[in-house]
Formats: C-alpha cells, structure tokens, sequence
C-alpha cells in the first residue's frame, strides 16, 4: 500500500486535462452512490443487476477504481438516473 505522500505525487504529476476527466468520473460515481443508498439498495444488488461483483463496485464507490463510461451509464440507468451534458461558456468560446 502507498502512502499518502506518494499519492499526492502523484496526483500532481497528473496532467491537467487528465484531472478534469478524473473529477468528473470522481462526480458521476458519488451521484451514483449516492443514489444507491438513498434507495436503500446494497452494492451486492446493484452489483447483480449490472453484472458486475459486489467487490467491483465496493471499489468503484471508494475510488479504488475507476469505471469506464459504459460502466458509469449502466450503473446509473439501474438506478434510475440519466446522463447529461451541460455546455461551458468559457470552453464554448474557446473552440468556437
């Protein structure tokens, strides 16, 4: 196991894009969680309607792993939850 300071390392050698996806995912998932325990579900049973082993989403819901989209969106669509987009104004003008 490493220690805290090596995490920090890191995370600081994580670029800056790279952080924004990880944020964004590190979001989706505490939505998701949080929507399992507000209908009273267990990870085992969220586990067995998306496929997945209880284990697997132990991991995701602590940060222990991170889920590709298609996870994120099966996960989410159990629980009754859709995905969205909203657009940024700043990046809008950016690209534009």
């Amino acid at each position: 196991m490493r220690s805290w300071s090596e995490k920090k390392k890191e995370l600081k050698s994580i670029d800056p894009t790279r952080m924004n996806e990880l944020e964004a995912v590190a979001q989706l998932v505490n939505a998701i969680h949080q929507r399992r325990v507000e209908l009273g579900g267990t990870q085992k049973e969220l586990a067995d309607k998306v496929g997945l082993h209880q284990e697997s989403i132990a991991r995701i819901e602590n940060g222990g792993s991170i889920p590709c989209l298609h996870t994120v969106f099966r996960l989410a669509t159990v629980l009754g939850m859709n995905l969205s987009l909203h657009g940024i104004e700043a990046a809008a003008t950016i690209l534009i």
